[in-house]
């Protein structure tokens, strides 16, 4: 079970950092969005998140992440918030937030304190993967996005 979690915890971490890193490059000012918005919504294989309030993709203080929606067959959800350019022990960084949700329920919501993060670009996922899934593959469903932490 732990070399499970240790595979898991690192492929999300992996894909955080390739979501990062790549997406800032190919930013182009001339197609934003005018419109600031308040929440973020994901959506990927029965799992719907919301993570609000945000101010386009900033956000600062406590920020939550909702669990609108989760697939039947999810026991367990990681929730993660990792630095751009990360590297290092993921239980020993202060900028690193890491939660996992035993036996969620549809509407819970996860509170993330950037507080004790430094300012910058992080990647948020969340993964569902359930009791006996196998090692190569034990997530039903990711989402993903990055916001920029502006406290």
């Amino acid at each position: 079970m732990k070399k499970r979690f240790i595979i898991g915890l690192f492929l999300l971490l992996i894909v955080n950092i390739l979501l990062v890193g790549c997406s800032e490059k190919n930013k182009n000012p001339v197609s934003e969005i005018k419109e600031v918005k308040k929440e973020i919504n994901l959506k990927n294989k029965g799992l719907k998140v919301i993570i609000s309030p945000t101010n386009g993709s900033n956000v600062n203080g406590v920020i939550k992440v909702k669990l609108e929606k989760i697939p039947n067959k999810g026991t367990k959800i990681l929730v993660s918030m990792v630095p751009q350019g990360f590297k290092g022990d993921l239980y020993k960084d202060k900028n690193v937030i890491i939660q996992w949700i035993n036996n969620p329920k549809d509407g819970e919501e996860i509170l993330l304190d950037t507080t004790k993060l430094e300012n910058g670009i992080y990647g948020i996922g969340i993964a569902v993967t359930y009791e006996g899934a196998p090692e190569a593959s034990p997530w039903i469903a990711l989402v993903q996005t990055q916001v920029n932490v502006k406290n």
